[in-house]
């Protein structure tokens, strides 16, 4: 009886085993991403090695609207019309999973079109009247700078998904005494309205 007993405990601790080896493989459900760097030099194929890496390591299927990313040294990151990485963050890979997380959101936006978005920019300068938009407070344009609340709430929201809400929130606050001040400060200090405008407006990942 004993021993019947041992081997029962050896083989249920062998498909424990076996099951938590398999699940990570199972859970990274990232689509596969095209990514490709401008200049194919040393240090933009280690940031597209990162953000490989990362698109194993986490689920990014519910945060990636674009598989086409471009990996090019000395720009200022954006979304369109190829969302591009510069070299920021690699020695950071919450920073780096923001910012992926961050230019993705904008296609959410874009995604939704002109007519939601319309409403989209009226609820936001609505209930948030005065946005300081000069760099480093916002993007330096009235309009994309009040879009910018939303996709920094989305952000957020991706990252407490992604790697839970202490180092999620770790990452916004640093963001916020880096750049778009006033817009992080906003979602920072009033995220039940901004997740209200986002809300009604229907915007989600």
């Amino acid at each position: 009886m004993k021993r019947w007993f041992g081997a029962c405990i050896f083989v249920l601790g062998f498909i424990i085993l076996a099951v938590s080896l398999f699940l990570p493989a199972v859970a990274a459900q990232t689509p596969r991403l095209k990514i490709k760097t401008k200049h194919h030099d040393t240090q933009e194929e280690q940031k597209a090695q990162q953000i490989e890496r990362l698109a194993q390591q986490y689920d990014l299927k519910k945060f990636t609207l674009t598989r086409d990313i471009l990996i090019e040294r000395g720009v200022i990151s954006h979304s369109h019309p190829v969302l591009t990485l510069n070299l920021r963050f690699m020695d950071n890979d919450d920073l780096a999973l923001s910012a992926y997380v961050h230019e993705q959101g904008h296609w959410v936006l874009t995604d939704r079109g002109p007519r939601m978005n319309s409403g989209l920019f009226d609820d936001l300068t609505h209930n948030f009247l005065i946005l300081d938009y000069s760099v480093p407070s916002g993007d330096g344009e009235m309009k994309s700078s009040y879009f910018h609340i939303a996709v920094c709430m989305l952000e957020w929201q991706a990252m407490e998904t992604l790697v839970g809400p202490e180092r999620a929130r770790k990452v916004i606050l640093w963001k916020q005494s880096d750049h778009y001040k006033a817009i992080y400060a906003i979602v920072l200090n009033q995220r039940p309205q901004v997740e209200s405008v986002l809300n009604r407006q229907g915007v989600r990942w």
